[in-house]
Formats: C-alpha cells, sequence, structure tokens
C-alpha cells in the first residue's frame, strides 16, 4: 500500500512578525495622518507670516504713493498694525480697511523685534528729521495700548520709508528659528530666508 505524502498542518492565526509588520504599517499611516492635519512645520510657519508681512508692507506702501497719503507701521512683540495720517483729523489713524490691515496678532510662538536705529543711511534719512507734534490730548495715557500714537516706521507718499529690520523668531522649540524683513528706504523689501542663525 502506498503511503500518504505527510500533509503539513498549519494553524489558522497570524505569526508574531505578520502581526508587528501590520502595526508598523497602521503606525507610519497614523503618522502620515497626524503631519497633514497639524499643518506646516516650524520653518513654514515662520516663511509664511515672514511673507505675510512683507506683502501687507508692500500694499501700505503703493497705497501711500498711490493715495498721496502718509502711512505708518508699529510693532509690538506680539503684533503689527499700521496706522495713516487722517488730514481732516490731523492725526494719526488705525487702518481697518482692508481687513488684511488691521492689527495682526502673532501665534504665540512667534515673537516681533523692530530695529530702526544703526542701520545703514540712517544718518541721512530725512523721516528721521521731522518732528510729529503730539496734543497734549493725544498722548497715550495707558502704556498698555495697543494701537500706539505715531508709527515706528513712516511709508511716505514719496516712496519714502524709514529704514528698518523686522526680525521674526520663532521659539517653540530649543532651538529658536529666525527671519528678518528689512528696507533701506524704499520697496522692495528684502526677506532672508528662515535660519537658527541670527541675520
Amino acid at each position: 500500500m502506498l503511503s500518504r505524502p505527510a500533509v503539513q498542518h498549519r494553524s489558522n492565526g497570524f505569526t508574531l512578525v505578520e502581526v508587528m509588520l501590520v502595526m508598523l504599517l497602521i503606525g507610519l499611516l497614523a503618522t502620515t495622518v497626524v503631519m497633514n492635519f497639524s499643518g506646516e512645520s516650524r520653518e513654514e510657519r515662520l516663511e509664511k507670516e515672514a511673507e505675510r508681512f512683507q506683502q501687507l508692507f508692500q500694499f501700505v506702501a503703493e497705497t501711500a504713493m498711490l493715495k498721496q497719503q502718509e502711512w505708518g507701521l508699529y510693532v509690538l512683540p506680539d503684533r503689527y498694525g499700521f496706522l495713516y495720517y487722517d488730514n481732516k483729523e490731523g492725526k494719526w489713524a488705525e487702518a481697518n480697511e482692508p481687513a488684511g490691515l488691521r492689527q495682526y496678532k502673532l501665534p504665540h510662538d512667534i515673537a516681533l523685534k523692530l530695529e530702526l536705529e544703526g542701520l545703514p543711511g540712517e544718518e541721512t534719512n530725512l523721516l528721521s528729521q521731522l518732528d510729529w507734534q503730539l496734543a497734549d490730548d493725544d498722548k497715550q495715557s495707558d502704556e498698555d495700548s495697543k494701537v500706539p500714537v505715531l508709527p515706528q516706521v513712516f511709508v511716505l507718499s514719496s516712496g519714502e520709508i524709514s529704514p528698518f529690520q523686522l526680525l521674526l523668531t520663532e521659539s517653540s522649540d530649543l532651538t529658536p528659528l529666525y527671519s528678518a524683513v528689512s528696507t533701506d528706504f524704499a520697496i522692495p523689501l528684502t526677506r532672508t530666508p528662515v535660519s537658527a542663525e541670527l541675520p
């Protein structure tokens, strides 16, 4: 009688290697989904904020020349905004139109620092010679006021801009990231790439 070949018995379950491989794939897919939902990287967020500021400032400078109106920029550690000189009222007013020019608060881990002194051409800058007088009722009574009476950077209808450098710092991690937007006297502004080193 012929003997039957030995039948291999295989259990119906999964091996440990198969289970671990499936777990690894699920983990990779979950990481991809979380990365997509969490949005941009630190570098991308800082780059986006610097680009937003650059585009808004460009718009303000062009508006000042087209409308023959004086504009200005003010910067606080966590926000910035624009002012325009209201000829009827004889004082600086906060820009609310279009909506993009309203005061903008940055995300909590991005800070601003405005540098006005020590830049090239500071001595020959005509804007430094202007004397903006404040009436007594215009003086800021509240030091915590979020909208200054005068801008820190002037954007004149002639196209001249007071030289400045705005440093944006992203500090959500141990290593801060930096990007700077600056100009000497006119648009376009120059923007440094995002870096871990100060510009």
